[in-house]
């Protein structure tokens, strides 16, 4: 008999990464240090925790990227992790595109941007325009000197400022603007062009109004530091961040190529007989990249058109959609409640298992694989998609009208039209006259000759947990300024589960909050005995065990 297995896919964040990297971390955390799994073979522990092993598999593309296996559980269960690493198709990143795509974000209107984002944003705004006066005044001094022309000693003359002055005037403005326009709406435009001006007026003083040498050599040193952090901090990171969100001609390949490998990837664990169960753990920019596509796996292999699902599968759809019409009436735009979210990730669990139940069928040009729909459970930390109104869209209503067109896949998922929920059929009513007439079209979809899922209905069978870490309104850098709330009408729906993780781990020998975006797998309680929130919610998640 074959046993049974589950895979989980780790789709790593933005940066430098190293193949297997992200996967190993996240190994140990889910599987190696678990103490309250409950292993076959009790030799299979040892003093370092759970035994896995690394093996060599080809599903992922690459011989550097193998699978890591675990022996079984009591109940003969095993699993086996891949990692899905795009690092190498994004590395070449452009520092073009990081600018590009930098001032698409920087000429955001601010108010689409999110509340709390406010800060964040404005300090992003600043840091940009600053770097743009000061490099453009430094060429054109450096100009202006080949042709014996010296700036500073003339205008010197006519300052009537000193510096720290005009650099205390400066901040004073600054500071004022954006704790106006973070509490006032309407007058986020302060952000805008009057304070980049600001900015341009002190670089100005600074680098032409003074005779001091000292300052002049200070303002170089920056602009030379400024730029050392582009291409080694900014562009490692960022880069991938732009080259996969900024849709551009000479990006589109690249994204492409990201999409496909991880199609790929994802295609060869649904035809393989040996898995029963996938889970998708997705950090950062790779809970984007995931996103999208789980929404291209869902119109391949999901109970859609192209897979024309039974009876059961249709029961399941339409349980789910009668649950998500009683939790709308109940609630609206309102947030759901903790018993009704799980309610329906019941519901969504449901759905999945009636897909595992029928296995692969026909598909509707007459061919049958062994592929069907596996995956139960996405999984996402620190996610920029808690800012997609502003990153991915452009503002609040666009953001809710892409929703509207399915091109945002949501949990729960949109509605078919006024009269289907997520399970549809175009077939017309046509009952015998001993049938009972059907009260709803979606009990009628359950009978109807052809009746499937829409495209867009990913999340009625998958299960969406997200885990951010929300970070100082202010002191932005505490906590995870790039992660966020995915859960809420406004957001990617009510269905998801969110799990505000407040991390502090030990710094410099005290407790500490800086950055802690890679830090979601990590345990930072300093008892041995005992396991941080973060990695306790992360299990649950997951749920290797399939309690």
């Amino acid at each position: 008999m074959t046993s049974k297995k589950q895979a989980v896919i780790v789709v790593h964040g933005m940066g430098e990464q190293r193949p297997m990297g992200t996967m190993r971390t996240i190994v140990d955390a889910l599987w190696t240090t678990d103490a309250s799994i409950e292993l076959d073979d009790s030799q299979n522990r040892d003093a370092d925790g759970n035994k896995s092993w690394i093996v060599p598999d080809i599903k992922t593309g690459s011989h550097d990227l193998q699978r890591i296996t675990t022996p079984a559980m009591r109940d003969g269960r095993r699993t086996d992790f891949f990692e899905f690493y795009y690092a190498d198709i994004l590395d070449n990143a452009k520092l073009k595109n990081l600018w590009r795509w930098l001032m698409r974000v920087i000429k955001v209107k601010p108010e689409f941007v999110l509340e709390r984002m406010v800060w964040p944003w404005t300090a992003l705004c600043f840091l940009v325009v600053l770097i743009l006066w000061v490099m453009l005044s430094v060429l054109f001094l450096g100009v202006a000197t080949q042709f014996g022309i010296d700036f500073w000693s003339e205008a010197a003359k006519q300052a009537r400022l000193s510096v720290p002055g005009v650099s205390f005037l400066g901040a004073i403005c600054l500071i004022l603007m954006i704790l106006v326009a973070a509490r006032i709406n309407s007058l986020r435009w302060l952000l805008r062009w009057p304070s980049y001006a600001l900015i341009g007026l002190v670089v100005y003083y600074l680098i032409f109004l003074t005779e001091d040498l000292t300052l002049r050599t200070l303002v170089v040193s920056f602009t030379i530091l400024l730029s050392i952090a582009t291409s080694l901090i900014f562009l490692p990171y960022l880069g991938d961040v732009a080259g996969y969100l900024g849709a551009h001609p000479d990006t589109v390949g690249r994204r492409h190529a990201v999409r496909e490998r991880g199609l790929q990837l994802l295609r060869r664990l649904h035809e393989d007989p040996t898995y029963e169960r996938i889970v998708i753990v997705a950090h950062s920019l790779g809970s984007v990249v995931a996103y999208d596509i789980l929404h291209l796996l869902w119109e391949e292999l999901g109970p859609t058109n192209e897979n024309p699902p039974e009876r059961k599968v249709r029961e399941a759809l339409a349980a789910h959609d009668h649950l998500v019409q009683e939790l709308n009436q109940k609630y609206g735009i309102k947030r759901w409640s903790a018993a009704d979210i799980a309610r329906y990730r019941e519901a969504q669990s449901a759905v999945a298992e009636a897909i595992r139940a029928q296995g692969a069928v026909v598909r509707k040009d007459g061919r049958k694989s062994n592929a069907y729909w596996k995956i139960t459970d996405f999984i996402t930390a620190g996610s920029p998609l808690s800012h997609a109104q502003f990153l991915l869209a452009r503002g609040a209503l666009n953001f809710g009208k892409l929703k509207k067109e399915r091109l945002f896949p949501t949990a729960p998922p949109q509605v078919f039209n006024d009269d289907f929920g997520v399970l549809y059929s175009n077939d017309p009513i046509d009952f015998a006259a001993d049938m009972p007439l059907p009260k709803t079209r979606t009990e009628w979809a359950v009978r109807a000759p052809h009746a499937y899922a829409h495209h867009g209905a990913v999340f009625s069978a998958v299960r969406w947990t997200n885990f951010y870490d929300e970070h100082h309104p202010f002191f932005f850098w505490q906590g995870d300024v790039l992660g966020g709330p995915l859960s809420g009408a406004g957001r990617f729906g009510q269905g998801i589960c969110d799990h505000n993780v407040k991390m502090t781990y030990q710094r410099f020998g005290s407790p500490s909050r800086f950055v802690t975006h890679t830090l979601y797998w990590t345990d930072t309680n300093p008892k041995s005995d005992q396991v941080s929130a973060n990695v306790r919610h992360m299990r649950d998640a997951v749920n290797l065990k399939g309690s």
